[in-house]
């Protein structure tokens, strides 16, 4: 495998890596993830305004946001989109319906629930800098129609794909629907504009629609990762700013029966004596003297940045390190494939939701409203279907 594509890897891991992450299939959940990380920002807002009141663990999430695996990707495309301006148009606006607003509210709703439980109403107050919108209501509404017209535009590659529905997968489907809408209040029925069993059928089916494929794009790629391109090592290090004092320390470590890690605790100008490095992380002089030792090899003395090396190798090949990576640069990789893709086909099929209704919605409506398990029932019923 090619350094460059190793590197590209690597670097998306880097800014995507979430601790829930545990399969390839898991590239979803990276988007809400992302999709948190915002509402964090602005509870930790919330909680500054309000003296250290809320406990900061409130709005780190609740904890199953590991179990839910697409919202994820989608959202991180709302954030790209939020951040730019004057995104030049290319592709061609697609004719469909959008939501209606009770099948929309059924997902913001139990959102809104969610995070207002953990954050109390005060949140959707929390003024934001940077932003089209100057609160924090607003702006996760925004957000949220972002994540919905990306669920739609996931379902129309799954039909140009022809990816239909099996009949056991639409009975799992009216199955979580069923479980969702009879668990509802009067109060979250009108939080969520009334909703029907059906609103809530649809949102479920179109959800798992895309989810399923883009799934079956991050199934379908073909790539290898070897041992080699993925290798973890494990090195000690001496760093000095003189050669030659470096070059008399090298005739001591490398004397029979020589202690290095001595002599780095003694003599070295870093504090940090031992490493762990990625094979491809960086392509420079350290890492090619360092994935040139073999175990219990010494470097001789090198030059880089003003500053003098000698280096020993302790480990080689460290096997569980170099699996945990190879792993995670495969996850990486597929899911560069899956927004490359995605991304080319939401730029030629630009879905947009104009109804009125988005300019409308009221966060602050129906307080009593509570049901905030959508995605938990998901999970239950579908998690495995896909």
């Amino acid at each position: 495998m090619e350094f460059s594509e190793i590197q590209r890897a690597d670097k998306a891991r880097s800014a995507s890596e979430r601790p829930h992450e545990q399969s390839p299939k898991a590239t979803a959940n990276r988007v809400l993830n992302s999709y948190d990380n915002l509402l964090n920002q602005g509870g930790k807002k919330c909680s500054e305004r309000e003296g250290g009141k809320m406990a900061s663990s409130a709005w780190r999430g609740s904890g199953h946001i590991g179990t839910w695996r697409f919202f994820v990707i989608l959202f991180l495309f709302a954030l790209v989109l939020s951040s730019c301006k004057g995104i030049e148009i290319t592709g061609k606006t697609e004719s469909i319906p959008g939501y209606s607003k009770a099948e929309a509210m059924v997902v913001i709703a139990s959102e809104r629930n969610r995070y207002q439980s953990l954050l109390g109403t005060e949140i959707w107050s929390v003024p934001l800098k940077g932003q089209r919108e100057s609160l924090y209501g607003p702006y996760f509404v925004a957000r949220m129609k972002e994540f919905l017209q990306d669920i739609k535009t996931l379902n129309l590659m799954a039909k140009e794909k022809g990816m239909p529905l099996t009949t056991e997968e639409q009975e799992r489907i009216r199955a979580a629907a069923a479980a969702f809408y009879e668990g509802l209040s009067e109060e979250d029925r009108a939080l969520m504009d009334w909703c029907t069993q059906k609103d809530v059928t649809t949102v479920y089916e179109e959800y798992y629609i895309a989810q399923r494929t883009a799934e079956t794009i991050l199934d379908d790629v073909e790539f290898e990762v070897s041992d080699s391109d993925a290798k973890v090592i494990t090195v000690q290090q001496i760093v000095l700013s003189d050669r030659g004092t470096a070059e008399q320390l090298y005739q001591d470590v490398t004397k029979e029966g020589a202690n290095f890690a001595y002599f780095a605790r003694q003599s070295s100008e870093e504090q940090v004596t031992e490493l762990q490095l990625s094979r491809f992380e960086q392509d420079n002089e350290f890492y090619r003297q360092a994935f040139s030792l073999e175990k219990n090899g010494i470097s001789s003395v090198f030059e880089m940045d003003g500053k003098y090396y000698i280096l020993k190798c302790l480990n080689d090949y460290d096997e569980g390190a170099t699996e945990e990576r190879k792993e995670k640069l495969e996850r990486s990789i597929r899911s560069n494939a899956f927004l490359s893709e995605f991304h080319a086909f939401r730029d030629e099929h630009i879905v947009r939701f104009r109804e009125a209704f988005w300019n409308e919605i009221d966060l602050s409506e129906h307080p009593e409203s509570t049901a905030s398990n959508f995605f938990d029932i998901y999970e239950e019923y579908l998690g495995d279907a896909s």
